[in-house]
């Protein structure tokens, strides 16, 4: 079963997620992160995951200069492990903030979730999907705060398709959207 968890920053959407694994699986599941510490901020939030998720998962932390997501999902989803992809925003980011000019980075990025939304069809595991929900705010004032938007937004929906399950959750409370 595929899942897509979707919410704001500090929505309670990431231990919604979490807790999807809690009794479902004889298996430990895996961790994907896919964020970065790109200073000390982003390092407290990674910190403040792992110390919530201890040792009840297996950690596997993106390295963007040797793997591509969807092959990490399908590695771990070969040994029938439930997996918990966490965060697209923060994956998609990455990808906006190369040193590539914004037409080469538009086309990494649909390379990329192609190959991820195909992976998805492969799968006899299964699998969480955790991604911020950008559309609700104000729209940017900048160039690159837009495409990260509108990237996201296109992103979401094609994952929401993929889907068997989509939840959103505000304020800790999940609302489900798509059973």
């Amino acid at each position: 079963m595929i899942s897509l968890v979707l919410g704001g920053i500090r929505s309670g959407k990431s231990a919604w997620a979490e807790q999807q694994f809690k009794s479902n699986s004889e298996l430990k599941p895996v961790y994907i992160a896919t964020a970065k510490a790109s200073d000390e901020e982003m390092s407290q939030r990674i910190a403040h995951h792992r110390s919530l998720r201890k040792a009840s998962f297996e950690t596997h932390e993106l390295d963007y200069s040797k793997e591509v997501l969807s092959l990490v999902v399908l590695r771990y989803a070969a040994k029938k492990q439930p997996i918990l992809v966490e965060c697209m925003s923060t994956w998609l980011g990455w990808w906006l903030c190369t040193n590539k000019s914004v037409d080469q980075q538009l086309l990494d990025i649909q390379q990329q979730s192609a190959a991820l939304l195909a992976s998805l069809d492969e799968l006899d595991s299964d699998v969480v999907i955790v991604s911020n929900e950008v559309g609700l705010g104000l729209v940017s004032d900048n160039a690159m705060g837009r495409r990260f938007a509108d990237e996201l937004g296109r992103l979401n929906q094609a994952l929401a398709a993929k889907a068997d399950k989509v939840v959103f959750v505000s304020a800790g409370l999940p609302l489900v959207l798509k059973e």
